[in-house]
């Protein structure tokens, strides 16, 4: 799961939207920017984190002349030991913090749903949007499918045509 940091506004947006439709929160309206920039900041908390995290596993990895095919290993088990969800843990993380973030924002008035109601609310918008990854892989998939799979130039054109797509869906 990745989430783009060009993304952040409009994902926030969503969720804030979908949590205030579904009358799970109680917001003013001239406290929802404020809201939907709340919900931003845990995005951005998460996106900080998972950084520091892949930065810290290629520091141990350098440190410990090991090969670098461990650095998903590494990245676990730092994000376990900071009880960081990587992977398909980072839903059920960036829920939670949404739902600690608000019971202590200034920005809701009232929670009217339970946190139950609250995770399956903002699961079903930040899943929509994370599934962003798996789209463009089927997609540079489906260009390239002429080429072997696992060859050195059907590595290099996934690549090209994966940065191609990234550009042009402004990721």
């Amino acid at each position: 799961m990745k989430i783009y940091k060009s993304r952040i506004p409009i994902i926030a947006a969503d969720v804030a939207r979908a949590l205030i439709d579904a009358e799970a929160v109680e917001v003013a309206e001239e406290q929802k920017s404020l809201f939907i920039q709340d919900i931003a900041d845990v995005l951005t908390s998460y996106i900080e984190t998972e950084r520091k995290i892949h930065e810290e596993a290629q520091d141990l990895i350098a440190n410990r002349n090991v090969d670098f095919s461990s650095l998903g290993r590494f990245k676990r088990e730092l994000a376990k030991k900071c009880n960081f969800g990587l992977g398909d843990d980072a839903i059920d993380w960036l829920t939670d913090h949404i739902i600690d973030m608000l019971y202590h924002t200034e920005n809701v008035e009232e929670i009217w749903a339970d946190n139950p109601q609250i995770r399956k609310i903002s699961r079903e918008v930040l899943y929509r949007h994370t599934q962003i990854d798996d789209d463009l892989d089927a997609e540079v998939r489906a260009k390239i499918k002429n080429l072997s799979e696992g060859s050195v130039a059907w590595d290099v054109r996934y690549q090209q045509v994966l940065a191609e797509l990234r550009r042009r869906k402004g990721l």
